[in-house]
């Protein structure tokens, strides 16, 4: 008997299946929620091979050991398929010597691991797909609307992340060093800006002061500084640097945006964004008050409308290409074309889910930079989790505007959102103008002729030209014999 293939969206609905029977842990020391999480093993071919959830056989058991270790001790697990709702824990995050689960996925030489979402614990975000990935594992993500359920499930867990972050004394794991963890020795304090910092503190709703021990452990726990050996310094990251520095581009020149508007009579106005990339949205917004008058294509008769995109929406994309770029492309910056016909938003390279979700309006809420993007939605640079993919679909079909654009181009990935459409209605000629004699000379040939040949002769609407011939009979140049479709033309005699 044929053993039953699942799709890849089915056995992602299975894991969560799996992750609402999770057991929660009444007895935690540190009174933090559990998370709910799900796992599902199965053959790159989509045959099942197994499942469980947290806590499944022991209290506090993570759901990818349970799956590996306890139903499948032994087994030879190379190659195979994961699905987990939730990130697997790093090296760092069990007690010692127990292993952490993306160890384990790792050394049971799994072939593929599909997350439902990234944990949300800032000192932990990103690291166990990033020790997956840095392990020759390959790495894809649920679909966007399963990532909602999965955080609202999740809820609780993921708000208890904003807690621990604001925590003084909290554990925080060995990061990887990336472009944003890499330590900056050639830049200090004094290198901040004062206006990001307190804008962080604002907008995040700290009870700290810029300058102080309070607000030095916070940055620590995120990343943004690091203390070095044997010294009682701190120092920014990339991560540090990138977000509240002065001039980041001192370091990083790809960090800027280049907004350029192309307009119809003109050269184009080039404006560069530089500084803290966390005051970048803002720099932005004021560059988007752009006002385009509808116009006629007179060639083809049809009305050309040129809708405004919302600059909730257009913010929303920008902040995307800010949080989700690879930061490690040096040669490249964010660009955005603006003209009367789209919109276009240059990000520097691929993105980490494939286009053709994008196309499709499945992009979950996941972040090739996890931190970076804690960041500015904790303080409320971004409204909510996933809310550009969500207008901007909104857009497209509130407005009947043609499907934005998702394609890869020169290195990066471009976002198009037109701004014009075409109304379906004809817009009529305007009739010519006709003298009495060009009138007289056609009668005259003709002798005597319908609406039906003057309108076609002189290509007008019948109405039009049933309008033209009345007035020529008022100003007595013609006559007229006959009823309705009988009604004839012709010269008066003087």
């Amino acid at each position: 008997m044929a053993t039953k293939k699942y799709t890849q969206r089915e056995l992602m609905v299975m894991a969560i299946e799996e992750m609402r029977k999770s057991v929660p842990d009444p007895n935690r020391s540190d009174g933090k929620p559990n998370p709910k999480v799900g796992a599902v093993i199965a053959t790159p071919d989509g045959k099942l091979v197994g499942k469980s959830h947290r806590g499944e056989l022991r209290i506090g058991d993570h759901a990818e050991f349970t799956a590996i270790e306890r139903h499948h001790w032994g087994s030879n697990l190379t190659g195979l398929v994961v699905f987990a709702t939730l990130e697997p824990c790093a090296p760092g995050a069990r007690n010692h010597p127990k292993l952490s689960c993306a160890e384990r996925i790792t050394n049971a030489r799994i072939g593929k691991v599909y997350i439902g979402a990234i944990d949300p614990d800032p000192s932990v975000a990103g690291e166990g797909r990033d020790f997956l990935i840095a392990n020759k594992i390959e790495v894809d993500y649920f679909d966007g609307d399963l990532y909602d359920i999965i955080y609202n499930e999740n809820k609780k867990f993921f708000d208890d992340a904003e807690i621990r972050a604001k925590e003084e004394h909290h554990k925080t794991l060995v990061p990887t060093v990336t472009v944003l963890t890499q330590h900056m020795n050639n830049f200090d304090l004094t290198d901040f800006s004062e206006e990001a910092q307190q804008e962080l503190i604002d907008r995040m709703g700290l009870s700290v002061k810029v300058g102080s021990e309070g607000f030095f452990k916070f940055l620590l726990q995120l990343d943004m500084l690091y203390k070095p050996d044997h010294s009682n310094t701190v120092k920014p990251t990339g991560l540090g640097l990138l977000v509240l520095g002065r001039n980041p581009q001192s370091a990083f020149e790809q960090a800027r945006i280049k907004f350029t508007i192309e307009q119809s009579v003109g050269d184009a106005k080039i404006k560069d964004i530089e500084g803290p990339i966390l005051l970048m949205p803002d720099k932005a917004e004021s560059l988007l008050d752009l006002t385009f008058l509808p116009e006629i294509n007179r060639d083809n008769f049809h009305r050309e409308e040129i809708v405004d995109i919302p600059k909730k929406l257009l913010r929303e994309l920008i902040v995307n290409a800010i949080v989700h770029r690879d930061y490690t492309i040096q040669n490249k910056q964010i660009r955005i074309v603006a003209s009367k016909d789209k919109i276009e938003i240059w990000s520097p390279g691929e993105p980490i889910i494939d286009i053709e979700r994008f196309r499709a309006f499945q992009v979950p809420s996941i972040s090739r930079n996890p931190k970076l993007a804690y960041v500015f939605f904790k303080s409320g640079v971004v409204e909510e989790r996933g809310i550009g993919m969500k207008e901007l679909k909104a857009f497209k079909n509130n407005e009947e505007l043609p499907d934005p654009d998702f394609r890869m181009e020169e290195g990066y990935f471009v976002i198009t959102v037109y701004r014009k459409k075409q109304k379906a209605t004809e817009v009529k000629p305007v009739a010519p103008a006709l003298s009495d004699e060009a009138v007289v000379a056609f009668v005259r040939q003709k002798g005597k002729i319908s609406t039906g040949d003057y309108a076609m002769h002189f290509n007008l609407v019948p109405k039009t030209a049933g309008r033209h011939l009345n007035k020529l009979v008022k100003d007595e140049v013609l006559a007229r014999e006959g009823e309705k479709k009988g009604t004839r033309y012709f010269i008066k005699n003087k």
